[in-house]
């Protein structure tokens, strides 16, 4: 319930602040606000090294976390997050193009964003592994409740234009590092990594990261395909519809924490992909049920909410609900399979998926604009999905049925889950070591 709560925080504070950035900055401010932080918050899922992954795994095998095993992975973050933002605040000159090149500057100073999300992350992955989700969830929201603060303060002061935005991005993500960190200060201050630890965290992360890095490339290639192709008024538009299919993501996030740790937790095989069957149910109707709301009240909510000058979203927005709602259960499902020891079929079905996209979405962007590239990220979801569940069921003779949620058992479980969580919740929100 905690994580349930968070979400739909983290949804409501993401559509308010998407809302605000369209409405003070329009389809070109809106534009190249996504240039500025495209490629750091792009990098986040991508340059971790699967280190928070890693982290849950091991904590989630033991009665009690060493505090070397905390001090160990807080240090691979800094190290990884420090040389990937140097790295990268080099490179910019070379991915950005000519007609975006004035934003260089701010792309710069915001890969501080890098080292500050990966210590964040890192740390959080403590917190999943110990089932301590209700401090786990407040910290998942609580960026997005800093940056809604930050720009209603732009706003007031007067101060709107993407660098500001840019800055109220990067300063929630800090100061919710300097809360993380604070949790666990004493054991940073008196801990000294172990570079044996340290190992081991990295090496199980890099076997997670394969799959991490085919799902990353399948995700976000379709912003690279857009920066390239398209002005910055058509990627304005193309952030809108995002904001409004990624609203799903707050409903499909529980799932994907709780399996991976439960998955993960459980020894047995056969009794592992059990309980990744049912998480992937209890995903499924979920994801679906807000997937068809959040169509429904599209075109409402892109008059009244962003403005009329983003009409032009509509048949993008309904497009990336689609793929939403099928990326939502294959994260559930290859997630799953990497805590329960098979992470190849994610691999394989997020490549496959990506030539689709690639493959489909330069030629429709060119010739259909953005509504063609959204169409291109429909049809490689629906290949990603499909390749899964088939892996499932002739792979691992898991039966067909155990993919089909409407049916009287997930309803009764689903309504089980959420009356234990609201009595957890109501004992302890905020769970301490």
């Amino acid at each position: 319930m905690q994580t349930f709560a968070a979400s739909a925080a983290i949804q409501s504070l993401g559509l308010i602040s998407g809302v605000l950035a369209a409405r003070l900055l329009g389809p070109e401010g809106r534009g190249e606000l996504a240039v500025i932080i495209f490629l750091p918050m792009l990098l986040v899922q991508l340059g971790q090294l699967e280190l928070p992954r890693s982290l849950a795994y091991e904590v989630s095998r033991v009665d009690e976390i060493s505090p070397v095993v905390i001090a160990s992975s807080f240090w691979l973050a800094v190290g990884l997050g420090v040389l990937q933002a140097l790295l990268l605040a080099g490179l910019l000159p070379l991915y950005l193009p000519v007609d975006k090149l004035h934003a260089l500057s701010a792309s710069r100073w915001f890969m501080v964003y890098l080292p500050a999300a990966y210590i964040t992350a890192t740390l959080m992955g403590s917190d999943q592994g110990r089932g301590h989700f209700g401090r786990f969830s407040l910290l998942l929201a609580l960026p997005g409740a800093l940056y809604v603060a930050a720009i209603l303060i732009a706003w007031g002061s007067g101060h709107i234009s993407p660098a500001t935005f840019a800055v109220g991005v990067l300063a929630a993500m800090v100061f919710t590092t300097g809360v993380r960190m604070g949790l666990d200060w004493n054991v940073l201050r008196r801990t000294m990594p172990d570079w044996t630890t340290a190992q081991r965290l990295l090496k199980r992360g890099l076997s997670f990261y394969l799959p991490a890095v085919a799902t990353f490339a399948l995700y976000r290639a379709d912003m690279f395909i857009l920066v390239r192709m398209a002005p910055n008024e058509a990627i304005g538009l193309y952030a809108v519809a995002q904001a409004i299919a990624m609203g799903q993501v707050g409903t499909v996030n529980p799932f994907i924490q709780v399996a991976f740790a439960a998955v993960a937790g459980e020894v047995e095989p056969r009794q592992a992909l059990q309980i990744l069957a049912r998480h992937f149910r209890l995903a499924q109707l979920a994801v679906i049920c807000v997937g068809l709301l959040s169509a429904a009240v599209t075109p409402w909510l892109i008059r009244l909410v962003f403005g009329a000058q983003f009409i032009g979203a509509l048949t993008t927005t309904y497009l990336l609900i689609g793929s939403t709602v099928l990326w939502g259960m294959e994260q559930v499902l290859e997630q799953g399979l990497r805590a329960a020891g098979h992470p190849r079929p994610g691999i394989i079905s997020n490549f496959l998926g990506l030539v689709v996209l690639v493959g489909l979405g330069i030629p429709a962007c060119a010739r259909y604009g953005i509504a063609g590239l959204a169409a291109a990220v429909l049809a490689a979801q629906i290949l990603n999905l499909a390749v899964l569940v088939c892996f499932c069921v002739a792979g691992l003779k898991m039966p067909t049925k155990s993919f089909w949620a409407f049916e009287a058992g997930t309803l009764s479980a689903l309504a089980l889950l959420l009356k234990t969580d609201w009595n957890k919740f109501r004992r302890n929100i905020w769970m301490m070591p």
